[in-house]
């Protein structure tokens, strides 16, 4: 049997979640002049906004996109990169909600080529220096989620008082330790761990770009958390943990808030999904 086929068959069996309860939040930190974070949720579209922050619940398909976006570049319209990226997504949700689990990662390839291309045009017809965005993003099949990134935006699965990361960072520190040039603790604080080597942007419009995919599991029971680096490096795992373990509504303000406190020097976007 291919891996294709236990995918499908892994879609089948899994069970039909009654409600998926969805936090969300962004703000421009305590530093920046603007948020240049995006975000994107099945049913609510692009929630681009200075601050903001809300909750949902969804129940009426068996399958969803969500998306976070970090635009980069600063006054380099980074901002209008991650909307790009957003928007992208938005054109592209109904292909990725039912495309069957074989097809996802040429479909999610799809959406990174299109909206790769944009941003680039974007950038040459604004005379930019550098511009582009970060993508991680989610497809949710019932209670099992595939996951893909480009940059260093990241999932992560809350289960049993934890977070494991899902993703990996696209970024020189990672390539030094793959190397063998950094250790793990040296890389998290080099100043390579924010040069990307992948993202929305990259003027490589002949070639595509493709995202980087991840074996998909089943979130029932724990809660997936999607962010910008402007999380995880203000926070450290025990205290979105501990957030987490909270079964209340506010789970992403609050993360946002921890970030801000301790000391909020970037742009901040979080998301989390729960299934029942």
């Amino acid at each position: 049997m291919s891996i294709s086929d236990i995918f499908d068959n892994f879609k089948k069996r899994t069970a039909k979640p009654q409600k998926i309860y969805i936090s969300y939040a962004s703000n421009k930190g305590k530093v920046r002049a603007r948020n240049e974070d995006d975000l994107y949720i099945d049913g609510l579209g692009s929630r681009a906004k200075e601050n903001m922050s809300g909750d949902r619940t969804l129940f009426t398909s068996d399958s969803y996109v969500f998306a976070v976006c970090d635009g980069m570049g600063g006054e380099q319209f980074g901002d209008e990169a991650a909307a790009i990226a957003s928007d992208t997504i938005a054109h592209h949700s109904a292909e990725l909600r039912e495309a069957p689990p074989s097809k996802l990662h040429d479909a999610v390839n799809d959406l990174a080529t299109e909206a790769n291309n944009r941003i680039t045009s974007m950038v040459y017809a604004k005379r930019a220096n550098l511009s582009g965005s970060t993508l991680v993003l989610a497809v949710l099949h019932n209670t099992t989620v595939y996951v893909f990134n480009l940059g260093d935006s990241r999932a992560y699965y809350y289960s049993d008082g934890k977070v494991k990361q899902i993703t990996y960072d696209h970024t020189v520190a990672n390539m030094k330790v793959k190397a063998n040039i950094f250790t793990e603790e040296e890389a998290k604080n080099s100043s390579d761990s924010h040069r990307l080597t992948s993202f929305l942007g990259v003027d490589d419009r002949w070639i595509g770009i493709k995202a980087q995919a991840y074996e998909p599991f089943d979130i029932s029971g724990g809660a997936l958390l999607l962010c910008s680096d402007g999380l995880f490096d203000m926070c450290t795992d025990e205290e979105i943990a501990e957030v987490m373990a909270d079964e209340s509504e506010g789970c992403a303000q609050r993360l946002v808030e921890i970030a801000l406190e301790n000391g909020g020097r970037d742009n901040i976007t979080c998301m989390v999904i729960k299934t029942a």
